[in-house]
């Protein structure tokens, strides 16, 4: 048989003569489809390759009636509307690791351009100047690399870094410290990182807990005349802050490739000890070539009846798992989203335990799906999801444990231990109702019991009188109404747990205000 594949964009040439080789494809090559075309090609076609213009759209899946797999060529698959797919039977793909290298080659590139000034020798000498007397630049030699992120480009920039002869440190809360530590690299806090490093290279994702991280008073603590370079995500670095470091003259010189402005009007143009590129990590004949490639032979193989090497969604569960999945999924990606922001140390082993009565492959399903959220913000380099999440988790020297409770007690729950070398660092448990509701029932050493839908806060606080009144006075004069609340204690710590559930949702200004109330320990708010 042949089977049609739908190319709707621009695809490496090389990439298209595999599909082209084999007489059991048809590639279908449109330029500038309209939404009409594609709606109409699409039907006949079994597989549809996309880059990240074409918006792979419920209306688009549903005209594909043989559409068997999705393929993006890249990393992000916010273009594909995923979970219609994998409603569907659809199953979609991408290749998330081809650009690791080239975006590691470009901090390398960048870290001489700065230290030997070569944007400026290179400005000067096309204006026909050959003055050099200024242009004493620094040997990569000797000097102390602060890596903040170290994952999976993180880990690149250290190796490349290596062969330069650089000291290398690094800045990871959510790394195990063997990983770096084997390595020879020293796993630093940031402000120790932040002084001790002569270059320091951002490799972070961002979220809330990233937005700005590196901003006025990190900036101070920098080593005088330091480099600094951002090729991950712009948000990460407070703009202000950076030029303020730049006049000071706090910072020798800056690299970014992602800025928070991209437009002619960026007050950092201005700077002649600035460089600055349009997001071009990625942008390698090589990567762009073996992403196309890596898609192209994934298709071919799924439709020949072999596995996927990058599958996004899942197999299809049997009919028993498939009604215990919903709930379970829910309870469990809940649990995720309560632990992360509550786990900010590192940990190097997660414990999951479950119902003995739950069908295989439920468990370990469900365990990738814990992961996908809990990892999530902590992966700057690739989309995680639940068909790569163990992957990562074991390239991160974290080990995953599965166990199952027979006692009765432990019926329709999930209970999920973070620690570190044996230490626990967090724990949290959950369950289903008999009426099928989401409910929390611990949290740390916390009993709690409240079912998790709408919004959430959990906020601890030191136990001594009044600090009830406070907080819900605080909520209150900010005209957030409370619709349940309820208070555990821990007399050994002497602190307390609210959790509070409010009407409405809540800005992020609230929240900060209140972690700033006099005896708040912390605050962290979620909305369900």
């Amino acid at each position: 048989m042949t089977w049609k594949v739908l190319i709707p964009e621009k695809l490496d040439d090389k990439a298209i003569n595999l599909l082209s080789s084999d007489t059991n494809f048809e590639p279908i090559i449109l330029d500038k489809a309209s939404k009409e075309q594609l709606l109409e090609i699409i039907a006949s076609c079994d597989a549809l390759i996309v880059r990240s213009k074409t918006q792979v759209t419920e209306e688009l899946i549903e005209a594909g009636k043989n559409l068997q797999i999705i393929g993006r060529a890249g990393v992000g698959t916010d273009n594909i509307d995923v979970p219609y797919a994998e409603k569907k039977g659809i199953l979609v793909v991408n290749a998330p690791e081809e650009s690791l290298d080239s975006v590691a080659d470009l901090t390398l590139g960048l870290m001489i351009t700065l230290c030997r000034k070569l944007h400026i020798a290179y400005e000067r000498t096309r204006q026909g100047n050959f003055e050099r007397g200024d242009l004493l630049g620094c040997e990569l030699k000797g000097l102390t690399l602060g890596i903040l992120g170290y994952g999976r480009i993180g880990q690149r920039v250290a190796q490349r870094a290596r062969a330069f002869g650089m000291k290398i440190c690094a800045y990871d809360p959510y790394i195990n410290p063997r990983l770096p530590e084997s390595e020879g690299i020293m796993l630093l806090p940031l402000d120790e990182l932040l002084n001790t490093s002569e270059i320091v290279s951002l490799h972070m994702p961002l979220n809330e807990n990233t937005r700005h991280l590196i901003s006025t008073p990190e900036f101070d603590t920098m080593k005088d005349g330091a480099f600094f370079i951002n090729t991950s995500r712009a948000e990460i670095v407070d703009t202000e802050a950076l030029i303020a470091a730049l006049e000071s003259g706090k910072l020798a010189a800056v690299a970014l490739d992602v800025v928070e402005e991209e437009s002619p009007e960026n007050p950092l143009l201005k700077y002649p000890n600035v460089v600055l590129s349009p997001h071009i990590g990625a942008s390698t004949q090589g990567a762009q070539k073996n992403v196309g490639l890596i898609i192209v032979q994934d298709i071919m193989n799924v439709l020949k009846g072999n596995p996927a090497r990058y599958p996004v969604n899942f197999p299809k569960l049997s009919s028993e798992a498939k009604e215990l999945y919903g709930p379970f999924r829910d309870l469990i990606s809940r649990i995720a989203t309560i632990l992360h922001p509550l786990t900010s140390s590192s940990f190097n082993k997660i414990t999951i335990n479950y119902p003995v009565n739950l069908p295989n492959p439920l468990p370990s399903i469900l365990t990738r799906t814990f992961l996908s959220i809990f990892l999530k913000s902590m992966i700057a380099s690739a989309e995680i999801n639940i068909i790569n999440a163990q992957k990562i988790a074991e390239e991160r020297a974290i080990q995953i444990v599965e166990s199952f409770m027979s006692d009765k007690d432990y019926q329709n729950r999930v209970a999920i231990t973070i620690e570190m070398d044996g230490t626990v660092v967090n724990t949290a448990q959950g369950q289903i109702s008999a009426d099928q509701k989401l409910i929390i029932n611990k949290i740390n050493d916390y009993d709690v019991k409240l079912e998790l839908v709408g919004y959430l806060f959990l906020i601890d606080f030191v136990d001594k009188p009044g600090m009830i009144g406070s907080i819900c006075s605080f909520l209150g004069q900010n005209d957030i109404n409370i619709a349940e609340l309820q208070v555990s204690r821990l007399l050994q710590f002497q602190t307390q747990l609210m959790a509070l559930k409010t009407d409405q949702d809540v800005s992020r200004e609230i929240t900060t205000q209140l972690q700033d109330l006099n005896g708040v320990n912390w605050v962290y708010y979620y909305s369900f």
